[in-house]
C-alpha cells in the first residue's frame, strides 16, 4: 500500500514538473513570436503553482521583463518583482527586484507615497551609504511632488550628512533650494544657489541655476542684485536675447519700484 502511495507522489510531482516546464517552454514560444499577452498566461500558470523547482523563479524574471519593457504594464511588472523579492534564494536579486519596485512607482507610475513605502524597505535592506543617498534622494523628491515641504526638507539635510557623489550632492542641494522657493523663504534660496555657483560652476550653468538665482531676487524685490547676476552670466545662456529682456523687463521694474529694497543684512 505504502508502495502505491509513493509511486501516485512521484507521478503527480513529475507530472507537475512536466506540466510546468510545458508552459514554460510554451511562453518561450509565444515570446518567440511576439505574442506576448499569451506568453504572460503560460507564465502565470508557472507562477501560481509555485512549485519546488527552477520554473516559478524563471516565469517571474521573464514576465516582469515582458511586462516592463514589451506591454509597459508596470503594475503586473511590480507584481512579479514581488514574488522574486519573496522567493528568490539570491539576496543580490531581491535586493534588485525591490530597487526596480521602487524606481516603477517612482518613475513609472508616479505613485509617490508608495514609492515612499518601498525606498524605506531599500533601506532596511543591505547599502553602501552612496545608495543610502540615492534612496533618500528619491523620498524628498515624492515628498517635494506632493508639497511636502517639511518631509522633503528634512530628508535632505539627513542625506547631505552621509557619504555621496558630487551629482547626488549637487542634486540635493539643487532640491533644498527649490523647496525654500516653494517656501518663499528667497533669502536662504538663493544662498544655496550662491554655493551651487561657487561649488560646482559647470553644472550649475548646465541647470540653470543662475537664473533661478535672479528669481529669488526680483522675488524679494532685490531687482539691482537681479539684474548684476544675469549680466555676470549674460554670455553663459543661450539665447541671449532671452537674458537681454529679462535683464531689460527688471530694470523697467527698477524705475517704477522706487522703495523697492535688497536682502536684509
Amino acid at each position: 500500500m505504502i508502495r502505491v502511495v509513493l509511486v501516485v507522489l512521484v507521478l503527480a510531482l513529475t507530472a507537475c514538473s512536466t506540466q510546468e516546464e510545458a508552459d514554460y517552454k510554451q511562453a518561450q514560444k509565444a515570446i518567440a513570436q511576439e505574442h506576448y499577452r499569451i506568453a504572460l498566461g503560460y507564465l502565470d500558470r508557472v507562477i501560481k503553482r509555485n512549485a519546488d523547482s527552477k520554473f516559478p523563479l524563471e516565469a517571474a524574471r521573464e514576465a516582469a521583463r515582458i511586462s516592463f519593457f514589451e506591454i509597459k504594464d508596470f503594475n503586473k511588472a511590480i507584481n512579479y518583482h514581488h514574488f522574486i523579492v519573496l522567493h528568490s534564494p539570491n539576496e543580490k536579486e531581491r535586493l534588485e527586484s525591490q530597487k526596480q519596485i521602487a524606481e516603477i512607482y517612482f518613475n513609472n507610475l508616479q505613485s509617490y507615497q508608495q514609492a515612499i513605502i518601498e525606498y524605506s524597505k531599500l533601506q532596511q535592506m543591505p547599502h553602501t551609504d552612496m545608495e543610502a543617498a540615492q534612496y533618500k534622494m528619491n523620498v524628498a523628491r515624492a515628498q517635494y511632488y506632493q508639497n511636502n515641504f517639511f518631509q522633503a526638507e528634512s530628508e535632505i539635510d539627513t542625506l547631505l550628512k552621509l557619504k555621496s557623489d558630487d551629482n547626488t550632492r549637487f542634486s540635493a542641494l539643487m532640491l533644498k533650494g527649490n523647496i525654500l522657493v516653494a517656501k518663499k523663504d528667497f533669502v536662504k534660496a538663493a544662498e544655496i544657489f550662491k554655493e551651487l555657483i561657487r561649488s560646482y560652476p559647470e553644472k550649475a550653468i548646465q541647470e540653470n541655476v543662475a537664473l533661478t538665482l535672479a528669481v529669488c531676487y526680483e522675488e524679494n524685490l532685490d531687482f539691482k542684485s537681479a539684474v548684476a547676476i544675469l549680466e555676470e552670466h549674460r554670455n553663459k545662456y543661450k539665447p541671449p536675447e532671452y537674458i537681454e529682456l529679462r535683464i531689460k523687463r527688471l530694470q523697467e521694474r527698477m524705475k517704477n519700484a522706487p522703495g523697492a529694497k535688497g536682502f536684509r543684512k
